[in-house]
C-alpha cells in the first residue's frame, strides 16, 4: 500500500489536535454523547443500564458493547481486565474510548490484554494510563482507522505468571490498514514498544516517546508503507527502529534514536532489511548509537555515521549523529525531553509524512535562537517527539546567616537566572524599603532589623519569558553576648595566672578583648575576633585579685565576665596537712602554720571552700587523726614529746609519747576505728606505736634523710608504715605481709602527703611544692588524678 498523502495525513492531523484537547465539564455534555464507566466503590453503577452519569456501567465491556458511533466511552477509576471492542464508529464519528482523570490505570491481571480489536473500524483509544499486562495492552487485528493518541503504557507484556510470553507494548496484525499511533509514553514493553505484523499496511507512528522497551523500540515486520516520524527513541534493547521482512515504501523521519542496548555487539539504532530498503526514504533523524552499537544496518550492511549510509545509499543526507541531552537512567517512561540545545532543534522536515502540528505535550514549534534554522518550511521544528522551549528559568532562596562570622540580623540570599536564549533584565527587591538591586549577582547578603521582609525576585528575558519569585525570611534581634573566663595558677610559680575565653557566644563577630587582673596594672588588650589565647599575668603581692575579661563586638557591644585570682606564696613555717575533715568524704589537704590551720574541702581544682582554725603555737608539729572514731579526724599537735587533741566536743586530751625530734605519725593502728599514739625517730629511723593496752611496738625503716608517711595502703582498716625520700621523690610503702611497694611521684624536694583523696577505702599518696605553692594528689588504684591546685 502506498504511503498515504500529506492532505490525507493532515486531516488526521485535525482529528487528533481535536482529541487531544481537555474535556469540557462533565456537566455540560448530554448524556447520549457520553457513556460513564466507574470503578469506584460505592458508585451506584450497573452493567444492565444505560452507563448514564447518575448510574454509569460498572464495566468497560459493557459499555463497549453499547457505544454508538460518536459516543465517548467515559472512564473514572481503576479497572482490572479485558474489553473486546466489537463494535464500529464511522469517519466522521468514531466510539472513543478515555480516562476522565489522570493516575488510575488500566491493567489486566489474568486476561492477556486491555483492549482487543478485531474486525472494526473508526475507533479512537486515548489518554488513558495502561499499567502491567501478560501480554499487548492494546491489540488491533484485521480493523480500519483505529487511533491510539495521549496514552501512557508501562510495563505492558511483561510476562506476570510463568505460562506467559512477553509481548509489545503495542501490536498491530491481520489486515490492519490506517492506524495511527501517536503523542504516546511507552515504556518498559516486554517486547517491542510497537510492533506492526505481517499485512498491516498505512500505519502512522507519529510524535511518541518509546523507552526501555526488552526488544526494540518500533518493530515492522513486512508491513508496507509504515510512516514513522518524529518519535524519541532511547534506552531500547537491540534495536531502535527495525524494518525487518519487506517493509517497502517506508518513511523514517525527524526521529531521535539513542543510546539503545542490551549489552552485546548486535545492538542497531536503525535497521532496514534489504526488501525493506525498496521504496524507503530516511532522513532528517538523529541517530546516537550507545558505546558499543551500530548507527545503521542497510540491506546488512552496517554504517557507523549519516555520511557513511548517504555515501552508500543516498539516505540519511541530513540526519545527524549528535548528543540530544537527554537525561538518561535506564527507567522506563523517563522523559525525553532534551536538557539544552543540540543541533537537533530547528532542523526537522515539516513536509515529512505523519508530523503533527505540535509535539507530545501539545506545544507548537518555537524558534530556537541558539541554533541556526537548517530545517525545511518555518525551519523551527525540532526533531524527535518533544519541541524545546525557552529554558530560560529563575531561582532563589533567602535565609538568616549561619555562616561563621556572619550574625543572624543578616540574609544571605542565593538564586540563579538561566537566559541563554535572550538577554533577561532582573531586579531583586529585599521588602525592606531599600532600593531594589538590579542584575543581582548571587550570593550575596543584606542587613536587616529584626522582623519578617518578604523578598521578590523578577526576571524577564528578550522574548517575554518572565518568572517572578518570593521568599519570605525572618530576623530575630541579635542575642547578647555570653563570656566565660577562666583562669588557670601556678603554671610559672605560685604568683604567675594565665587567663583566657572559656566559652563566647557572641551573634556578631567579636572586635576586642580585654583582661584586667584587679592589682592595678594597665588591663591587656588583644584585638577580634581570634580567639585571644592565654593571656599571662605575675603578680607581686599575696592575695585575692578579682580578674574580669571585657568582649566587645563589631557594634560596640560588650559584655563582661568575672573570676577571682587567689595568690598563695609560700610562707616560712608552712606545713601542708591533709585528713579526712568532713565524715563520709574523702581526705583533703590542708596548711598548718604555727598554730594556725586552713582546711580545704577537696583536692580537685576550682573552687572550694575553707575552714580556718586556731590550735596549737609556734614550734608545734600537726598530728590530726580520727581521736574520736567518729569517721573524721580531729585537730592534734605534737611539742617535744607531747601530742595534745582537739575532740569534736570541744575538750583537749594530752598525752606524753616519744621526744624532742621526734615527728608524729598517728593513725588506727590498732583497726579499732580510732587512732593511737606513734612517732617516727629519724636518728634511727624508727616507727612506735603505743597501743590501747599501754604496749608499743618498733619497726625500723627507711634511711637517713627519708620522711615518715603511714596509711592504709592495703585496704584493710587499719594503717601501715612508709617512707618518702625526698632526694628522689619516691614513696616506699610496706604492707601487713612485709612486701614492699615502691614508686615514684612528685620532684624531689616534695613534701609527700598521703590520704584516701578519692574515697576508695584505700590510702594514696600525694605531694606539695613549696617552690609553686601546689598540691598534686593521685589515686593510684583508680588512675584518678587530683588536678594540682593551690591552697586557697
Amino acid at each position: 500500500m502506498p504511503i498515504r498523502p500529506r492532505g490525507g495525513v493532515a486531516a488526521t492531523i485535525v482529528s487528533l489536535t481535536v482529541l487531544g484537547t481537555a474535556l469540557p465539564a462533565l456537566a455540560a455534555h448530554a448524556d447520549s454523547a457520553y457513556l460513564y464507566v466507574s470503578g469506584y466503590a460505592g458508585n451506584n453503577c450497573s452493567d444492565s443500564g444505560t452507563g448514564t452519569q447518575a448510574q454509569p456501567f460498572c464495566s468497560i465491556q459493557a459499555a463497549a458493547d453499547a457505544a454508538q458511533p460518536g459516543q465517548t466511552v467515559l472512564l473514572f477509576g481503576e479497572f482490572d481486565g479485558q474489553t473486546v471492542i466489537r463494535r464500529s464508529g464511522t469517519p466522521e464519528h468514531p466510539i472513543t474510548f478515555t480516562h476522565a482523570n489522570a493516575g488510575p490505570q488500566l491493567r489486566s491481571s489474568t486476561d492477556p490484554h486491555v483492549f482487543t480489536a478485531t474486525g472494526v473500524h473508526d475507533i479512537v483509544i486515548k489518554n488513558i494510563t495502561f499499567g502491567r499486562t501478560p501480554k499487548e495492552a492494546v491489540l488491533i487485528t484485521d480493523s480500519d482507522r483505529v487511533t491510539v493518541t495521549g496514552n501512557t503504557f508501562t510495563w505492558a507484556g511483561v510476562r506476570n505468571r510463568p505460562e506467559a510470553e512477553p509481548a509489545p507494548g503495542i501490536r498491530l496484525t491481520g489486515k490492519t490498514t490506517g492506524t495511527t499511533i501517536s503523542r504516546n509514553r511507552i515504556g518498559g514493553s516486554g517486547t517491542a514498544g510497537i510492533a506492526v505484523d505481517a499485512g498491516v499496511a498505512g500505519t502512522v507512528i507519529t510524535t511518541n516517546a518509546i523507552t526501555a522497551s526488552a526488544s526494540g523500540a518500533i518493530v515492522v515486520t513486512d508491513a508496507p508503507g509504515t510512516v514513522i516520524t518524529s518519535n524519541s527513541i532511547a534506552d531500547n534493547c537491540h534495536r531502535g527502529i527495525e524494518l525487518a521482512g519487506d517493509s517497502s515504501g517506508a518513511s523514517i523521519k525527524n526521529n531521535i534514536i539513542t543510546h539503545d542496548f542490551c549489552n552485546d555487539t548486535g545492538t542497531v539504532e536503525l535497521a532496514v532489511s534489504a526488501d525493506s530498503a525498496t521504496g524507503t526514504k530516511v532522513d532528517h533523524n538523529v541517530v546516537y548509537p550507545a558505546a558499543g552499537a551500530t548507527a545503521y544496518t542497510w540491506g546488512g550492511a552496517a554504517y557507523a555515521s549519516p555520511a557513511e549510509l548517504a555515501a552508500a545509499t543516498g539516505q540519511g543526507v541530513h540526519d545527524l549523529r549528535v548528543d540530544p541531552k537527554f537525561s538518561l537512567g535506564g527507567g522506563a517512561n523517563e522523559e525525553l525531553v532534551p536538557t539544552a540545545d543540540t543541533a537537533a532543534m530547528d532542523s526537522a522536515d515539516e513536509s515529512a509524512p505523519g508530523q503533527l502540528d505540535t509535539d507530545l505535550n501539545g506545544t507548537a514549534a518555537v524558534d530556537d535562537p541558539v541554533e541556526p534554522d537548517t530545517g525545511t518550511g518555518s525551519g523551527h521544528r525540532d526533531r524527535g517527539a518533544f519541541e524545546y522551549q525557552n529554558p530560560f528559568r529563575a531561582t532563589f532562596d533567602a535565609y538568616p546567616s549561619t555562616n561563621p562570622g556572619h550574625p543572624p540580623q543578616e540574609a544571605t540570599i542565593t538564586g540563579e537566572v538561566y537566559s541563554p536564549w535572550h538577554p533577561a533584565v532582573t531586579t531583586l527587591d529585599f521588602g525592606d524599603g531599600s532600593a531594589p538591586v538590579v542584575s543581582p549577582v548571587f550570593p550575596l547578603t543584606h542587613a536587616y532589623a529584626p522582623g519578617s521582609y518578604t523578598l521578590t525576585l523578577t526576571s524577564t528575558d528578550g522574548s517575554g519569558a518572565s518568572a517572578k519569585l518570593t521568599r519570605t525570611v525572618g530576623i530575630v534581634p541579635a542575642g547578647p553576648i555570653e563570656p566565660s573566663l577562666v583562669v588557670y595558677h601556678n603554671r610559672q610559680g605560685p604568683a604567675h595566672v594565665d587567663a583566657g575565653v572559656w566559652r563566647l557566644s557572641s551573634p556578631w563577630p567579636v572586635s576586642g578583648y580585654s583582661f584586667d587582673f584587679g592589682d592595678g596594672t594597665p588591663a591587656v588588650v588583644r584585638s577580634g575576633p581570634a580567639d585571644p589565647g592565654l593571656v599571662p599575668h605575675d603578680y607581686t603581692a599575696p592575695g585575692s585579685y578579682p580578674v574580669k575579661m571585657t568582649v566587645t563586638d563589631d557594634h560596640g557591644r560588650s559584655a563582661v565576665a568575672t573570676g577571682t585570682s587567689t595568690i598563695n606564696f609560700a610562707v616560712p613555717g608552712d606545713i601542708p596537712v591533709a585528713g579526712r575533715w568532713a565524715s563520709g568524704k574523702g581526705a583533703s589537704n590542708g596548711m598548718f602554720n604555727s598554730g594556725s590551720w586552713v582546711l580545704r574541702s577537696t583536692v580537685q581544682g576550682g573552687p572550694a571552700s575553707l575552714t580556718k582554725l586556731s590550735f596549737g603555737q609556734a614550734g608545734d608539729l600537726p598530728a590530726a587523726a580520727d581521736w574520736d572514731g567518729v569517721g573524721h579526724d580531729q585537730l592534734g599537735i605534737y611539742r617535744n614529746g607531747l601530742f595534745a587533741v582537739r575532740h569534736d566536743d570541744g575538750s583537749v586530751t594530752t598525752a606524753a609519747f616519744g621526744a624532742a625530734g621526734d615527728l608524729p605519725v598517728p593513725g588506727p593502728w590498732d583497726h579499732n576505728g580510732h587512732a593511737q599514739l606513734a612517732i617516727y625517730r629519724p636518728s634511727s629511723r624508727t616507727f612506735a606505736v603505743r597501743h590501747d593496752d599501754g604496749s608499743v611496738t618498733t619497726a625500723v625503716f627507711g634511711d637517713a634523710g627519708d620522711v615518715p608517711v603511714v596509711g592504709d595502703w592495703d585496704g584493710v582498716g587499719h594503717t601501715q608504715l612508709g617512707i618518702f625520700r625526698p632526694s628522689t621523690a619516691a614513696f616506699a610503702l610496706r604492707h601487713d605481709d612485709g612486701s614492699v611497694t615502691s614508686t615514684v611521684f612528685g620532684s624531689p624536694g616534695d613534701v609527700p602527703l598521703v590520704g584516701d583523696w578519692f574515697t576508695i577505702g584505700r590510702t594514696t599518696w600525694g605531694v606539695y611544692r613549696p617552690s609553686m605553692a601546689t598540691y598534686a594528689f593521685t589515686g593510684a588504684y583508680t588512675s584518678n588524678w587530683g588536678a594540682a591546685n593551690q591552697l586557697y
